[in-house]
């Protein structure tokens, strides 16, 4: 992972009873980037700007597709 700083912004949290995420702009040495953090899982990930224009190219099914995928698995399985 990259070394970066923080926005002076807080996160913002969007939960429900299958995941907890937090999201918040950090700042790289390469540029602004999107931190999504899921809280729950320890999971986190930084996204670019086109990296997170992709996102609006999918389709419903392609993140049915990463659900699927993903059922039963947690941080005991890596």
């Amino acid at each position: 992972m990259p070394e970066y700083h923080n926005s002076d912004d807080p996160p913002i949290r969007i939960s429900n009873e299958f995941a907890d995420i937090r999201v918040r702009k950090v700042y790289t040495r390469n540029g602004e980037r999107l931190e999504i953090h899921a809280h729950r899982r320890g999971y986190r990930i930084l996204l670019d700007a086109v990296e997170l224009e992709s996102l609006t190219w999918q389709t419903a099914e392609t993140f049915s597709g990463f659900l699927r995928g993903s059922v039963g698995r947690d941080t005991e399985d890596e």
